[in-house]
């Protein structure tokens, strides 16, 4: 039921409870970001602590560690196993380091060098332009150029993403029909490697910036399952894309970009499939409708941080038109963060 009120009007105890509760839920995330700082879950991951040796590990003041730890215990990260001894739960193992689909590096990033751009989302919402921008006086990618670590850590959390995700990308599209496959933007390989496992007659291509790629290589040496099969391909996506494959995945990179700069990915894209080659952009696809969804989280994300957005089926289909394609189906998977936009030549 509707409640309206007015100025001069009591609200309820459950009105005000509803909006606290989100105020709160910024505290513990603040919280999560401590405790990945920190490396709680890495210490707790051989076993029990007690607060005192946590303190002395951490360089921290133990009663206010403590507090940290039974704040987050009572959300079931962590659990206090008995009086001031902790221990890790199912959910704060995803905090330790290096871990395959971990959210570690995506907590320090997030609430790390995000965090105070956020902070600006109202000059955002006025004026359309990108809060990490005029925080931090250029874009994400630049930033990250001359902030190594930072960089670094953020590579490090798209992997995590894409292991995040790739199971429930190879358990809803087959990729067995295709022989070559390009992945635009593939960072480290992680997704194409993956789908090549399970496609062994398949062969692909890395396509991303040569200092990218430079390293990407390294990791396909590395793994003989795909060493023989894989490729990279430096270059710049606003330019051109490597010719001629079955299928070109884009993951997690047109939402990064305005329409016109997606536009112009998914153009050269374009040109450079063959008459039957099919486009597979995952991304999050925004739901019609104002039911609760992660696509909307991460478009305001992308608000904030890049000058991004996550789109509808409907924009995917127009932006697809725009640059000589058409867009086949949309894949819903058994998480909400992605989807599969598939796409042809027009």
């Amino acid at each position: 039921m509707k409640v309206t009120l007015l100025p001069g009007d009591t609200a309820t105890h459950e009105q005000s409870a509803r909006i606290l509760q989100h105020i709160t839920n910024h505290w513990v995330s603040c919280c999560v970001y401590a405790a990945a700082k920190l490396n709680i879950a890495d210490l707790l991951a051989t076993g029990p602590q007690s607060i005192t040796s946590l303190a002395g590990a951490t360089a921290t003041h133990p009663p206010s560690l403590y507090r940290l730890l039974r704040l987050l215990a009572a959300n079931d990260l962590f659990e206090e196993i008995s009086p001031e001894i902790f221990d890790n739960t199912a959910a704060s193992t995803a905090l330790i380091s290096d871990i395959k689909g971990g959210m570690k590096e995506f907590v320090l990033a997030e609430l790390g060098e995000f965090y105070l751009p956020w902070g600006n989302l109202v000059d955002s919402i006025r004026t359309g332009k990108t809060a990490f921008d005029e925080y931090y006086g250029g874009n994400l990618w630049d930033f990250y150029k001359t902030h190594q670590a930072e960089g670094l850590n953020f590579m490090k959390a798209m992997t995590n993403l894409t292991q995040f995700s790739e199971g429930a990308i190879l358990e809803r599209y087959d990729f067995s029909a295709f022989s070559t496959i390009t992945d635009v933007g593939g960072g480290n390989g992680a997704l194409l490697m993956a789908i090549l496992k399970r496609t062994p007659e398949a062969r692909g291509i890395v396509f991303d910036e040569p200092y990218v790629v430079k390293e990407t290589a390294h990791l396909i040496a590395a793994d003989p399952k795909v060493k023989d099969r894989c490729a990279t391909a430096g270059g710049n996506f606003f330019v051109e894309v490597p010719a001629g494959a079955d299928a070109y995945v884009i993951k997690y990179i047109l939402h990064d970009w305005s329409d016109e700069d997606a536009i112009r990915i998914l153009s050269n894209c374009s040109r450079a499939m063959k008459k039957d080659s099919k486009i597979l952009v995952i991304d999050g696809v925004v739901p019609e409708g104002n039911a609760p969804h992660a696509s909307k989280l991460m478009d305001m994300n992308m608000l904030a941080l890049t000058g991004g957005r996550e789109r509808t089926a409907a924009e995917f289909e127009s932006i697809f038109l725009r640059s000589g394609l058409r867009l086949t189906r949309v894949i819903d998977l058994s998480i909400s963060e992605v989807s599969i936009v598939e796409g042809k030549k027009v």
